[in-house]
């Protein structure tokens, strides 16, 4: 399958395309740090372990470091990581030092999952591949998962396309739960989540040549990402087309919140506003973190170390998840 023809664009999302439809991403730009295995000075642990190796998908798993040597249970949150759909992992820096804080903060065991990336596997493959995560979490199959965590009380939780995955995801697991047991779902968290649609909002208007996620930037992600033939008002792209998905009905009926974050820096902001607004609609029990000024990012991917926006984010989560 051939890739679009933009020599410019690629080169703004580092990566480079190939004739036989992969792409080649950058590794300096996109560099990788172990798990802290053996890092005194982390306040967690953590490890890589495989989920499906035909696939090559796999988790990095985070521990607060004094849980060890106790019989304590620490609630579970499955990450899922951005990037436009197209590049990172877990293993990417902010990610990992994200996680790790969460871990730390929230006293919770994270499993920070790696998905397969477009354009090599289009959307719905990253859906796909989180809840086949879900699944192995819920089958214990790592002894970390299986000792420390508690199976009654999970969330899931995602910035930019990893807030699009969650979205998405969550709405298949509420339809699925009772397949997902001992594993309890409580609620979503959607960071600045990667939404779409033909139709230009009042924040993609105002901040069309943002210099973090321009417009046309974000046109190109979906169109390496929606599935062939397909347009920014798929579903996937654009959850308020047609009033929203009948799944979210089912949400609701769990008892489960949504988290919102956002800042109207972001020229996603108004996305982020109007699914808020439809959930709200539907009943469901949302919380909004809408700040002022910013930019996507802010609060994941280009905050640093224990930054004042991660822990903003992590407190907020903190009083909706005891």
């Amino acid at each position: 399958m051939s890739l679009p023809n933009a020599p410019e664009l690629y080169e703004a999302i580092r990566v480079t395309p190939n004739l036989n439809g992969t792409v080649t991403r950058s590794a300096e730009y996109f560099s990788t740090v172990p798990p802290s295995t053996n890092d005194p000075t982390s306040p967690t642990l953590s490890k890589d372990v495989p989920v499906n190796t035909d696939k090559n998908t796999w988790v990095r798993i985070f521990l607060p470091r004094d849980i060890l040597n106790t019989n304590e249970k620490l609630p579970i949150l499955v990450y899922i990581h951005g990037g436009g759909f197209v590049v990172a992992s877990p293993d990417f820096p902010p990610f990992h030092e994200f996680c790790s804080l969460a871990a730390h903060c929230l006293g919770a065991v994270v499993v920070s999952v790696k998905y397969r990336l477009a354009p090599e596997n289009r959307l719905p493959a990253a859906y796909d591949d989180v809840l086949e995560a879900l699944t192995w979490v819920k089958d214990g199959k790592d002894d970390w998962v299986n000792k420390y965590g508690d199976f009654s009380s999970c969330i899931l939780m995602g910035e930019s396309a990893g807030g699009n995955i969650t979205y998405h995801v969550g709405l298949k697991a509420a339809v699925q739960s009772n397949d997902f047991k001992p594993l309890v779902i409580k609620g979503l968290v959607l960071i600045q989540p990667f939404f779409g649609g033909l139709d230009r909002t009042g924040s993609e208007i105002r901040l069309e040549n943002d210099p973090i996620l321009r417009l046309e930037i974000c046109d190109f992600m979906w169109e390496l990402s929606l599935p062939v033939g397909t347009d920014r008002d798929h579903e996937y792209c654009n959850p308020s087309r047609d009033g929203g998905s009948r799944l979210v009905d089912r949400v609701r009926d769990l008892g489960w919140w949504v988290i919102v974050v956002s800042c109207d820096g972001d020229p996603l902001f108004d996305r982020c506003v109007e699914l808020a607004k439809l959930l709200e609609n539907k009943v469901v029990n949302v919380r909004t973190m809408f700040s002022e000024g910013g930019q996507h990012g802010i609060y994941v991917m280009f905050a640093g170390g224990d930054s004042g926006e991660r822990i903003e984010v992590l407190d907020f989560v903190k009083e909706v998840w005891p």
